[in-house]
């Protein structure tokens, strides 16, 4: 947890977003617009603590908790319960919250007004079924009531310099392919073999690759490893459940990245990095990733996406 300080009588903004590293990376453009067009306070957020140093990082909020944290459950205790008063207080501060989350009851908005909290907006953390609209622009949408007019969509989103991609910091030919083989859900994942086929065919052509997993990952990483042959000097790195701050820092000098739809292509989407995704099951329409050099792969059965036409669009840009 870390958690920031104020004087009493400074105003605060309170946001509520559960969900995987995904979710939370996709609200930094909706962050920027809150702090840059809506002038809002100083930002607590409560969500996935796997991301959230990151967002402290690149200036978004100043605070944040665990979501997990046993004290945020006490926010779906029915009315008709006994409120814990000490709870209740330590959000007395706050004058704004968003909660994107399931609150079909309306327990959540019960206990923010119990606890003083002057106004508050509760949506769905995802559109519903079948409503094809980006992700970003459905988190903007559903705050009009909070800018008092539509939020305009798409949002413009800048890397913060000290995390944006390097685009001359050295010739592409140089630097390194991230590939991220592994993602939250097996349904999402591009075939092993045909990421083996990839990573063979760069180290061809003397492309170093740096292999990012997770601890989801372990078993699509075994599996790599069995496929490949001994790597050539120097043309194979790896990174095992490093901090996203980590991570960003290493993909700010990268060649460029390649992965499945996951939290982490996310990541290298927004920094800047030309980032290649590929697509199954999951709507791109909805979870595209937002950046400026971003190529979608998609087809309804993952195998059906070739090594050869992945390794063209990786080594086009």
């Amino acid at each position: 947890m870390f958690t920031a300080y104020y004087n009493t009588h400074t105003m605060r903004t309170l946001i509520i977003r559960p969900g995987a590293i995904g979710d939370t990376l996709l609200t930094l453009p909706v962050l920027h617009y809150l702090r840059t067009q809506l002038g809002a306070t100083p930002i607590t957020f409560i969500g996935n603590m796997a991301a959230l140093p990151l967002l402290h990082a690149l200036g978004m909020i100043e605070a944040y908790e665990n979501y997990e944290d046993l004290r945020w459950s006490k926010l779906f205790l029915a009315p008709q319960r006994q409120r814990d008063p000490r709870f209740l207080a330590s959000l007395h501060d706050f004058t704004l919250a968003i909660g994107w989350l399931h609150d079909s009851e309306g327990t959540v908005q019960q206990n923010l007004l119990a606890a003083g909290i002057q106004q508050i907006k509760i949506a769905p953390g995802r559109p519903a079924p079948g409503k094809q609209i980006h992700i970003v622009d459905y988190l903007a949408q559903s705050l009009d009531t909070i800018a008092g007019q539509a939020i305009p969509t798409p949002l413009p989103w800048q890397p913060p310099a000290d995390y944006a991609w390097q685009a001359e910091e050295t010739t592409c030919a140089a630097r390194t392919m991230i590939i991220h083989p592994g993602s939250g859900g097996k349904d999402k994942c591009w075939p092993i073999a045909a990421f083996a086929e990839v990573i063979t065919q760069l180290w061809q052509r003397q492309i170093p690759v740096l292999l990012l997993s997770g601890p989801a990952d372990q078993e699509q990483l075994r599996l790599l490893h069995t496929m490949l042959a001994p790597p050539p000097d120097g043309l194979l790195q790896s990174l095992e459940s490093r901090p996203l701050l980590t991570i960003a820092n290493v993909m700010r000098s990268a060649r460029g990245y390649l992965g499945n739809d996951s939290g982490l292509t996310h990541l290298a989407a927004l920094l800047g990095l030309p980032t290649t995704v590929l697509f199954g099951p999951s709507d791109p329409l909805v979870w595209h990733p937002v950046g400026p050099r971003v190529k979608i792969l998609q087809a309804s059965a993952l195998n059906e996406i070739t090594p050869e036409h992945v390794l063209q669009q990786i080594l086009g840009r």
